[in-house]
């Protein structure tokens, strides 16, 4: 499991970006009339999140994504800060987000932003977080967080101020929600249970939550 997750996720510089919501569009592209971002009159539902300037032409971001109070909220924060339309990130791809499902034909490497109900989940030997999720229609997803990504979540976790929302609260918890930022790696999964073949998400940044 390890070698070939680890050579799709990249260069650990992306922690720094994932950590702090600001995973920015590409300044050299030329927003869209329609780039897919929610309305600014959705945005306040999520206004509790800290923002900054930092976006081309000082485009307001959302910060600390680990502080969304929800899946609904971390989601409408990354659809702004990534804006479906549009190329973005370290990637320099376009964010799919996943309401329902993982479509069969989605291609290999898609950077998505998805959520799903704990079936199971577990930290391995090897220091890796795995889930396996439920999304709405059913789906079932393996999603793996090498021990690298697990281990700089987990320590952000223990740098912050007493009371303030962290990104990971009870992630073994089967019924509580994950959403998460990832890369599909195919069919490459396996189901805990069985030798059937699961959707597989490499897992940059994850929350979970009560649902």
């Amino acid at each position: 499991m390890g070698n070939n997750l680890r050579s799709s996720v990249g260069a650990l510089l992306i922690i720094a970006v994932l950590m702090h919501g600001c995973d920015r569009i590409d300044p050299s592209q030329k927003t869209p009339v329609a780039d897919g971002a929610p309305a600014e009159q959705e945005l306040q539902s999520v206004a509790y999140l800290p923002t900054s300037n930092s976006g081309p032409g000082g485009r307001k971001l959302f910060e600390r994504l680990d502080r969304a109070k929800n899946c609904k909220d971390f989601e409408l924060a990354m659809r702004w800060n990534r804006p479906p339309n549009v190329e973005g990130g370290v990637f320099h791809k376009k964010m799919v987000y996943l309401t329902n499902t993982l479509p069969a034909d989605l291609p290999k490497n898609s950077e998505i932003v998805f959520a799903g109900k704990i079936t199971q989940g577990d930290v391995l030997p090897s220091g890796s977080a795995r889930w396996f999720l439920q999304m709405p229609d059913g789906t079932l997803v393996q999603a793996v967080e090498t021990s690298d990504y697990w281990q700089k979540q987990q320590q952000a976790d223990q740098d912050a101020h007493p009371g303030e929302q962290v990104a990971i609260v009870r992630p073994e918890t089967a019924g509580r929600e994950v959403c998460a930022h990832g890369l599909y790696q195919g069919l490459n999964g396996k189901d805990a249970h069985s030798d059937r073949k699961l959707p597989l998400v490499s897992v940059l940044f994850a929350i979970d939550r009560d649902n």
